[in-house]
């Protein structure tokens, strides 16, 4: 003890390393020489198989270089292995922006494994948008999770700033979907995920001519910076005419750079990792008249599809992936529940939360969303009234004098639907000159209704001697023509809807699954029965390939997984 305390403010470990290097200082004619770049370093075997991975393998070999104790190290510059030498001896830190990450290739080529720690840590406390490229490099080149980890969470934290730099046009594929499919992207909208998208392949083959032309105004003319400059005044709409149209000459011009660009064979598929559904109109239109997409079907239909999407009044308890948004949007997206209050589930914090400005208004007993808008329905055995949910109140719209049993948004207009009295309402919210229309038609005893493409489908139970079954009737409001379609397998009473992006489904309170689809004529086809219980079935949403389903369930409900 006493010893311990004339070197105050000092570990034994300390003490140590500072013993050794002074011994190393002083004998000069270590044990073991390396040669590098022609020059001879003496050093000493018990330092260098005591940290090193390598030079213990080798001093403890037959090998020749344990024979002759020396050996040549041609990777490693004379400089580098002079600071490693040094850094082994003192215990110093002699790390820099400018030589780690030498050091680093070299420490990991030598296997000192704690100096490979001590770089990948040191360059993590250095990374900035100027340093990112070449510390990926080395990172994916040395195979270093925990580097390349901590850039791409840099990339995704600094995307407005490090997109434009020619680091993020140098970004290999694989690199680049990483990046714009993940949704830790912190962008301000996803306008600039679609141009980046356009950036990157329009800098084209890193071995042509073009890279340099294009690498000087990378940061100047780029895409979202046009973009920019001429988003005011943008129509409605993908299928009018360009407003710039192109000689024949320069359109030559343009087609034969693209095919000489290697890039364009990835535009498909880097369009489709974005949320390309949440782009403005203007970004849509300027984007689809670009010429990559022009020379590209498959890429053109992605835009069309993002088209019907926007002017989509009802999305049947679905989001595409392309319609949700990143983790930074300040959007949520939700399952809202009726009764004296509503409540939101979140499917992505997979939580509840009480919206408590609606507990002002009476139960409501339905719920549709119409244009991104909130719309309730109040109903009693002698008249109803739909509500909009505006600036956290409840608005009164329309009343009607019957009791509304099936409420529901198709197209461009809501239906408040009585089966008892044969009688459809509808209307157009949010257009002032539109008229409320009243239609008849029996249709039996309805119990459920859907929007489907342009149909509206109506289930009725019908019981039956031996088994339940439920009619199914399509209605085209637009030619007012009513089609008698199928008898299910099935039960209208508590049933449900869902979809995905390619068909309709329906689920009964028995867990009888149905797909719905629409080719010549609407086609029904029995999928699996899913449980053996009776739960009450309120609503049903597609999420992520996740199925949430919304009602009253029994304890002992057992379902299939899938």
């Amino acid at each position: 003890m006493s010893r311990c305390e004339e070197i105050p403010h000092i570990t034994i470990s300390q003490s140590i390393i500072q013993s050794i290097g002074k011994f190393c200082k002083e004998d000069k004619e270590g044990d073991f020489e390396v040669i590098i770049e022609g020059e001879s370093i003496k050093c000493h075997s018990l330092i260098l198989a005591s940290c090193s991975e390598f030079f213990g393998g080798l001093l403890r070999s037959n090998m020749k270089e344990k024979l002759e104790m020396k050996v040549d190290l041609p990777s490693i510059s004379f400089k580098t292995f002079q600071l490693i030498l040094e850094i082994l001896y003192t215990g110093c830190e002699l790390l820099t922006k400018d030589n780690v990450l030498d050091v680093w290739a070299a420490v990991h080529q030598l296997q000192i494994h704690f100096l490979v720690q001590h770089c990948e840590e040191f360059v993590l406390e250095n990374i900035s948008v100027e340093t990112m490229d070449a510390i990926k490099r080395q990172a994916d080149f040395l195979q270093s999770y925990k580097v390349s980890e901590k850039i791409l969470q840099q990339m995704l934290e600094n995307f407005s700033t490090f997109r434009n730099t020619e680091a993020f046009l140098r970004l290999d594929f694989d690199d680049i979907l990483k990046l714009i499919g993940n949704d830790q992207l912190i962008v301000s909208s996803e306008d600039c995920v679609l141009f980046s998208v356009y950036d990157w392949v329009s800098y084209g083959n890193l071995t042509t001519p073009k890279r340099q032309e294009i690498g000087k105004s990378a940061t100047e003319k780029n895409v979202l910076t046009l973009a920019k400059k001429d988003a005011d005044g943008v129509t409605h709409g993908l299928v009018e005419d360009s407003a710039d149209k192109e000689t024949e000459q320069d359109g030559t011009l343009i087609s034969n750079q693209i095919q000489s660009n290697e890039r364009t064979k990835y535009l498909l598929q880097l369009l489709k990792a974005t949320r390309y559904c949440l782009g403005s109109e203007s970004c849509i239109k300027k984007l689809f008249w670009n010429k990559l997409t022009q020379s590209n079907t498959e890429v053109k239909n992605v835009f069309f599809e993002t088209s019907v999407f926007k002017i989509s009044s009802n999305l049947t308890g679905f989001w595409p992936n392309a319609g949700i948004h990143r983790d930074c949007s300040y959007l949520e997206h939700v399952g809202i529940t009726s009764g004296f209050v509503l409540e939101a589930f979140s499917f992505k914090q997979n939580k509840w939360s009480r919206i408590l400005e609606a507990r002002t208004l009476v139960s409501l007993t339905k719920l549709i969303i119409f244009n991104g808008q909130l719309y309730g329905c109040t109903s009693d055995e002698y008249e109803s009234e739909v509500y909009h949910f505006l600036n956290n109140k409840w608005i009164s719209v329309f009343r009607s004098y019957n009791k509304i049993d099936l409420f529901l948004s198709h197209e461009k207009c809501i239906y408040a639907i009585s089966p008892e009295n044969s009688s459809i309402e509808r209307f157009q919210p949010h257009n002032p000159m539109a008229t409320f229309e009243y239609l008849n038609h029996a249709m039996g005893n309805a119990e459920y209704a859907m929007s489907f493409y342009q149909y509206i489908l109506f289930f009725e139970t019908l019981e039956q001697s031996n088994a339940v079954k439920t009619l199914v009737i399509s209605w085209d409001p637009e030619k007012n023509v009513w089609t008698r379609l199928a008898d299910l397998d099935f039960s209208a009473d508590d049933m449900t809807s869902f979809s995905d992006e390619l068909y309709g489904y329906v689920i009964d309170g028995s867990g009888n699954l149905y797909r719905v689809e629409n080719s010549e004529t609407v086609q029904f086809t029995f999928i699996e029965k899913l449980w053996n219980a009776y739960p009450v079935l309120k609503g049903a949403v597609l999420f992520k390939e996740t199925l949430f389903l919304c009602g009253f369930f029994p304890q002992n409900l057992e379902h299939k997984k899938k």
